[in-house]
């Protein structure tokens, strides 16, 4: 067994990503962190290295997971501070609500990689992420919170600005669009991919052809993709088509199986709900999931 402090110091270090926000969250110094740090890596015989941009645990982790899931069960019934981690667009307006009860991550991540890496492994207690590209995995559960359209967004001036109703796929072609990290939400990139919506050899030579090359910036002949929620996102300088993606994207909260019905999750839950309620005010096409309790399913997951 090794203590609450030296297993939260290191864990906290791989999903804060420095040892100064691990040291913030915690309430300690910095070098507390890194030797408590250190002696929970030399306890269990691991070491620490990056990966783009990440921390990983190189060796054999068995040992050091077992250990996570009892500290897990200690944070959730004795009432200590959980672990809520979101993504960087299911994150607006989070940090003007009131959550004494979780310590906040970074809410900037931009794939799903290491979130559920975290989540998998007991790191975190909490996540949210989104659909259509919300994980289905053995002894996690994916409870839905929002369902919402995807509109297309062109800046202001945009050749596609003042385009009424729906736009042939093709006609998308000679422009750039928004880029994607490669295999981080496949549900998704196979979306924009059947609508011609990805970078490709096809898109640039459309591009080099298209009246606007060499006199137009890119950046004024991009198209991005937003839900209504995070419009704000791209300010001002830009505006949304009636087009629609042929997906819905929402906000889901992953947590561990056994946790799913706990009454900390329930009140979490209800407290987003009520926050993205009053954000979606004035966006009728946001469905709140209030009344749903059932995980999210294979058959669900990839609509």
């Amino acid at each position: 067994m090794i203590s609450l402090e030296c297993l939260a110091a290191l864990d906290y270090m791989i999903w804060l990503r420095t040892g100064q926000r691990a040291a913030a969250a915690l309430a300690c110094a910095q070098p507390t962190v890194s030797r408590n740090s250190r002696k929970c890596l030399e306890v269990f015989g691991l070491e620490l290295a990056r990966k783009r941009s990440e921390w990983r645990l190189i060796g054999d982790t068995e040992l050091i997971n077992l250990e996570r899931r009892v500290h897990q069960k200690t944070r959730w019934e004795r009432n200590l501070k959980l672990r809520l981690e979101a993504q960087h667009w299911s994150a607006p307006g989070l940090d003007a609500l009131d959550l004494p009860d979780w310590q906040r991550g970074n809410f900037n991540q931009l794939d799903y990689e290491q979130p559920v890496a975290l989540l998998g492994d007991r790191v975190i207690d909490a996540w949210i992420c989104s659909e259509p590209d919300a994980p289905v995995r053995p002894g996690l559960s994916a409870l839905p919170l929002t369902t919402m359209p995807m509109n297309l967004m062109v800046p202001i001036g945009h050749p596609l600005a003042e385009y009424r109703g729906a736009i042939p796929w093709e006609e998308l072609l000679p422009y750039p669009v928004l880029p994607l990290p490669h295999g981080a939400f496949p549900v998704f990139e196979g979306v924009l991919e059947r609508c011609s919506l990805l970078p490709c050899p096809e898109r640039e030579q459309a591009m080099r052809q298209a009246p606007w090359w060499g006199k137009r910036t890119v950046e004024e002949m991009l198209i991005g993709y937003s839900s209504p929620l995070t419009l704000h996102a791209y300010g001002p300088g830009w505006v949304r088509l009636e087009q629609q993606l042929p997906v819905q994207v929402g906000d889901v909260l992953m947590v561990h199986q056994e946790f799913s019905a706990h009454p900390r999750t329930l009140m979490l839950r209800a407290q987003l709900l009520d926050h993205l309620t009053v954000l979606a005010a004035d966006h009728p096409d946001v469905v709140i999931h209030r009344n749903v309790t059932q995980p999210i399913t294979n058959s669900t997951s990839a609509n």
